[in-house]
């Protein structure tokens, strides 16, 4: 009951929501924004999820169930696209950080007519990829980082003559796991370590002594 207690009114119980939150990409050479370390044009943004695969085995009538490989999705974020700094002309350098060309002879010349795409370039454009979530004061309160994230899909939006909204891009992200950090009370970073000492043990449960 602590949570909804009287705690709230000092602010110490107050559950996390949604609108705060930054997000942070782009190499040191080429940031992504105004240079702040916060693109402050993203509109939205999914938290990191992963999926644990499961295999079967059947014996007689039954079927036994086991953990499988560990996998993680896809992150989505959408930007508003403004004048400036111009979000698309940024998500095309981005793209020509991690080693994409237009296939145009403007671009085919010298060293790039061979450049391809390959995951250290496109990993090394886009990190480190930071979405952090804050408190009412704009402390982080919790902080996730995308290990090895790269472009794999980017929608530049439409247009319509009957739409007064603001134009967006959409980019789709995928990562080879994703890292939790969280902020202790001394406002020092402090990393997730999970205690894999707590878990159940093989010589105890139901039948066993």
């Amino acid at each position: 009951m602590a949570f909804w207690g009287t705690d709230l009114v000092a602010g110490d119980g107050d559950p996390k929501r949604k609108f705060r939150w930054k997000v942070q990409f782009g190499s040191a050479t080429n940031p992504v924004g105004d240079g702040s370390g916060v693109v402050w044009f993203a509109k939205t943004v999914t938290k990191p999820e992963m999926t644990v695969g499961d295999t079967e085995h059947k014996f007689l009538g039954h079927t036994f169930k086991y953990p499988g490989s560990v996998s993680w999705n896809d992150c989505e974020l959408t930007l508003v696209d403004p004048v400036s700094p111009d979000a698309a002309k940024q998500t095309l350098d981005l793209l020509h950080g991690a080693g994409y060309r237009f296939p145009d002879s403007d671009y085919l010349t010298g060293a790039d007519a061979l450049h391809t795409m390959a995951k250290g370039g496109a990993t090394a454009a886009l990190k480190p990829f930071i979405v952090s979530q804050l408190d009412a004061e704009g402390n982080t309160i919790e902080q996730w980082e995308l290990h090895n994230p790269f472009v794999t899909k980017v929608g530049f939006g439409d247009l319509s003559y009957e739409d007064d909204g603001l134009s967006e891009i959409s980019l789709t992200i995928k990562y080879d796991w994703a890292k939790w950090n969280l902020n202790n009370e001394e406002g020092a970073e402090e990393i997730f370590t999970p205690d894999y000492t707590a878990g159940p043990s093989m010589d105890s449960g139901p039948g066993r002594t």
